[in-house]
């Protein structure tokens, strides 16, 4: 195979990917296609129904369906292909897709993977107990609700209290669904402190320091036990449970292929420009930090198809890799690989996630040189971004190292 099929194949139709064909577009780039295995383009807004989309990228906020429209106007002549699915990934910019016409090989001069984030659902919070219908995520809540119009279960449980779980209390509200209360296992909800305002005001308690210890139903949910962390109890009744939150990567795509991944994290190393360990791949949005919201992976689709379209003009950089690593505390980074520009002092924004609520100090170091300090308040599942981390490097040994730090940890 020699002949390119395609200038960009971008994987993924929600904001980043979207946001990412509009800058190629914009660019002059034609022959660029967008796969989506679903088979509606928009990603997680299209289930999306409250008005949180849209103030950063259009002023005004925006339901999560009008936003997915809005969006898509502002590249029109780009082809969207739907029920498609990316099978495997290989070098040299060649993919494998599935469609309902059969199976294809395809090569593109450069793949753009924009596969967003999951829910981590019961199994994956290793929650005990039977296996009663009416358990799910925030997202399949809002396929039942805004898709299928149907209405799940009558009395439900928010397990979590980041922002997608006040999501699924609205979509509770909006289906005549009543929910019955949130579990949270720290001492305060993740989300900003006035979201409670919206649990209270819909009388819904939140339960903190508590974890779910028992599902109790066979074929239906009847009930929830949960503990707390001194060792108290109680039964909440129940038909429906909601696993919100603690999103992670969707880079099964990326695993089993042949880029490199971050061995703490398991996400894929990418660069300051969002391009992977291959030259040819980059991978964008919350593919590579979960979950940040919709106008902020637009933004960064809309920068990463800009370097996309100065690469296929210009070549990619030669420059080496190195690595940078992050100590306790730190629950991700990104970029978490550097290509800087041989002889030129290089600035970049470097965001980051705690795994538990931080005050302090966060330092960056270049081999023993601390090269940013500052104060931050952080919280989990909240975007921290370090602006301007700048570092003068005369070369790119891979030996060097960058190393990020929680001060008072």
């Amino acid at each position: 195979m020699t002949a390119y099929d395609y200038d960009v194949v971008i994987v993924g139709s929600g904001p980043a990917g979207i946001g990412a064909a509009t800058a190629l577009s914009r660019a002059g780039v034609k022959n660029i296609v967008v796969f989506d295995r679903e088979t509606e383009i928009g990603g997680i807004p299209r289930h999306t129904h409250h008005a949180s989309f849209g103030l950063l990228v259009f002023k005004r906020p925006l339901k999560g369906p009008k936003y997915i429209r809005a969006l898509i106007k502002r590249c029109p002549d780009v082809q969207f292909q739907t029920s498609t699915t990316v099978t495997a990934l290989h070098k040299d910019g060649i993919i494998e897709i599935a469609t309902p016409d059969g199976m294809e090989t395809i090569r593109a001069r450069h793949i753009i993977l924009a596969t967003g984030a999951r829910e981590t659902p019961r199994h994956g919070r290793l929650t005990s107990g039977l296996r009663p219908q009416g358990v799910m995520t925030t997202g399949a809540l809002q396929q039942f609700v805004y898709g299928a119009k149907l209405r799940p279960f009558k009395r439900a449980v928010i397990v979590g209290t980041e922002l997608v779980s006040f999501s699924a209390l609205w979509t509770l509200r909006s289906a005549g669904i009543k929910p019955v209360a949130m579990i949270e296992e720290n001492p305060r909800i993740t989300a900003y402190r006035p979201a409670t305002l919206f649990a209270r005001l819909l009388r819904v308690p939140i339960h903190y320091n508590s974890q779910i210890t028992d599902i109790s139903g066979i074929s239906e949910l009847r009930e929830i036990r949960i503990g707390t962390h001194s060792g108290q109890h109680r039964t909440i009744a129940c038909d429906g449970v909601i696993f919100s939150g603690k999103f992670v990567g969707d880079n099964n795509i990326a695993r089993a292929s042949h880029l490199t991944e971050s061995s703490t994290t398991q996400i894929p190393k990418v660069d300051q420009n969002w391009i992977s360990s291959d030259p040819k791949v980059s991978i964008i949005g919350n593919a590579v930090h979960p979950a940040d919201m919709g106008d902020q992976c637009y933004i960064e689709g809309v920068s990463a198809g800009q370097t996309v379209a100065k690469i296929l003009q210009d070549g990619p950089d030669a420059g080496g890799i190195i690595e940078i690593t992050h100590g306790k505390g730190i629950k991700m980074a990104t970029p978490n690989i550097l290509r800087p520009r041989q002889g030129e002092s290089t600035s970049i924004d470097i965001s980051l996630h705690v795994a538990a609520p931080y005050t302090g100090t966060i330092v960056v170091k270049f081999e023993d040189e601390v090269i940013y300090a500052k104060s931050k308040r952080c919280m989990p599942a909240r975007r921290i971004t370090l602006k301007n981390v700048t570092l003068n490097v005369t070369d790119s040994d891979p030996a060097h190292h960058i190393h990020i730090s929680l001060a008072d940890i």
